[in-house]
């Protein structure tokens, strides 16, 4: 009797360990540049899903600035209007940097924005919700969770 618990117990445990292994690994290629905006691509596990809009480039000044170039830890948020959003951990001297929904700059406070299509004339994404919910189905395996999976989110900027 005890070895069926064992084998059980044993099965759950490596289950858990090999769950929580999982990465969610999302890069932004910033592939145009301008006065006005940075616009690129994002991919997750390097499959392109959208793209993104950000702040131009203003030595990181909160609030005005992309973030530097570089990988950061990813947290999500479920205290927002949407629902959920991912939030980037330890931006230097930066916080509540977050990828969400948008359309334009005036939109951004230092965060990213995605959007199914993109004009750069305008530096603005549209049809936001499509690409945000791509994100979330992403993550959660599904459209429509009832957990959240153990995993971990790297946001790389190139």
């Amino acid at each position: 009797m005890k070895a069926p618990f064992l084998l059980v117990f044993l099965a759950t445990l490596s289950f858990t360990y090999f769950s929580a292994q999982k990465n969610y690994e999302i890069t932004i290629e910033r592939k145009i540049s301008s006065d006005a905006c940075i616009m690129g691509y994002l991919s997750i596990n390097n499959k392109a899903v959208c793209y993104t809009l950000e702040l131009p480039w203003e030595n990181n000044a909160k609030n005005i600035s992309c973030i530097p170039s570089g990988s950061y830890k990813g947290i999500l948020r479920y205290d927002k209007s949407d629902g959920w959003r991912i939030q980037l951990e330890n931006v230097p001297d930066r916080d509540g940097v977050q990828i969400h929904m948008g359309n334009y700059t005036k939109q951004i406070k230092g965060c990213v924005l995605v959007g199914m299509r993109a004009n750069l004339s305008e530096c603005s994404v549209q049809q936001s919700a499509g690409a945000y919910a791509q994100l979330k189905e992403a993550f959660y395996g599904t459209s429509d969770p009832n957990s959240t999976p153990n995993k971990n989110i790297t946001v790389t900027f190139k």
